[in-house]
């Protein structure tokens, strides 16, 4: 996966016309329990392993954590 996919799924999730810039937008936990359901089905047994992503609540939490784990090309 890389960024821009990450970036379509999740404003796939969120009302893309309530959003200007997907970096700078926050989202509530019905949202991010939607946006790791979809991961998980993208990366089964991987995401709900990852302790840290629980705490992601915007886009570059989201980045960070999926990069460091090799799941997300920094691209």
């Amino acid at each position: 996966m890389n960024k821009k996919q990450l970036r379509k799924l999740i404003k796939k999730i969120i009302n893309p016309k309530k959003i200007k810039n997907i970096e700078d937008h926050t989202w509530d936990s019905l949202a991010h329990l939607s946006i790791l359901t979809e991961l998980e089905k993208l990366f089964p047994n991987k995401i709900t392993s990852i302790e840290e992503i629980a705490e992601a609540s915007n886009y570059k939490d989201m980045e960070r954590i999926l990069i460091s784990k090799k799941l997300l090309l920094n691209d």
